[in-house]
This record gives structure tokens, sequence and C-alpha cells, in this order.
């Protein structure tokens, strides 16, 4: 399935199956992320892969879902079962273009990861010396993003927003996620 295709389909996922997610996967998503562009090709970033049992569930206490998982509660055994740390290297990093860089990394891993089937959370409510002490990350990086994967458990689908269909999950269980049509957000050749 083509690049486009995957970011149609995709959505954040917040609840997963109990099924752990192999190192391979991990391995995968980072090295794809790791050949994505970087301003200047400065390359600043590294990246902490987690599926050990004990340490997921470290992590999974130093993170925190927002939006609607928040106002119901998370779900015990429907937390993440692994997870891929963001980590930049304070000395290779230009302040001006970290942003940019963590965002493009982000996406490949999330979309990497959704073209082998699983589901993913980037997140940014994070504890962040709680993570760096979890992991034994040096002081001379720090952790501007955290995405929590595993197989999903929920469905998650884009509506255009003006269906009036509410932020949240349905009698179904179907998480559903109001989006602005395109023709509320593409100008052509001005604005």
């Amino acid at each position: 399935m083509g690049s486009y295709l995957n970011i149609l389909k995709k959505r954040t996922i917040r609840r997963f199956q109990p099924r752990p997610v192999s190192f391979s996967l991990l391995k995968k998503c980072v090295n794809a992320a790791r050949l994505s562009p970087t301003a200047r090709n400065e390359q600043p970033l590294e990246f902490v892969a987690v599926n050990d049992t004990t340490q997921v569930t470290m992590l999974n206490e130093a993170v925190h879902f927002g939006g609607v998982v928040k106002e119901k509660g998370r779900v015990k055994g429907e937390e993440p079962k692994a997870f891929i740390i963001i980590i930049a290297d304070k000395e290779r990093a230009d302040a001006k273009y970290i942003g940019m860089d963590v965002g493009i990394a982000a996406e490949t891993i999330v979309l990497t990861a959704f073209e082998s089937g699983i589901a993913s959370c980037v997140m940014g409510t994070i504890e962040r010396e709680r993570i760096k002490g979890v992991l034994e990350i040096p002081n001379s990086f720090e952790v501007p993003l955290v995405i929590a994967l595993g197989y999903p458990l929920e469905k998650s689908v884009a509506e255009d927003e003006t269906k009036g269909i509410p932020y949240g999950v349905d009698e179904k269980g179907i998480m559903h996620i109001p989006k602005r049509p395109l023709e509320k957000v593409l100008h052509r050749n001005r604005f």
C-alpha cells in the first residue's frame, strides 16, 4: 500500500491488544526514521526502542494520554506494548530546526508501523526526566517525543467535521475524529 493511502487510513490509537511487538519491527521503524531528512543533514536524533515488559510498564507510568482517553480513563491491559523514544543530541541539534526533524521522524515511524499492522500514538505529555532515568538516557540528550505502539484494540476513523459527528467514542466503540474538509484548508495560488 502506498504512503498516501496509509495516511488516509492511519489514525491515532490509544487502546492496544495484549500482543507483544517484536524488536525487529521496532528496528524497522527506527531504520526508516534514521533515513528521513533532517535540517542540513545534521542527524541530531537517536532512538530508544523498548519492548521489554518491565520497561514498558515503567514507561506506561511516565506517559499521559490526552483527549478522550484522559476523560474516560485508561483501562488496565490496554496499554501500549512497545515504545520508541525519540531523543535529540543537544550538541548536534539546532533549536530552530529540531521540531521539524522530530516531526518528520515521528511521522516516518508511525507510517512504517502502520504498514506492518501496528497502531501508534505520538505523545508529548510525558515525564521527560523520569523517562530519561528509566532508560538511562544521558543528560546530553533531550526527550522531545515518545511514540506508543501496539496492535490496535479499537477502530478510529476520520470524519468530515461538517457532518457534526462529535470527537469521541460511539456506542460501537469506534473513535470518531472530526477533520476539517480539504476545501477549508487548501488555498489555490493565493490565500
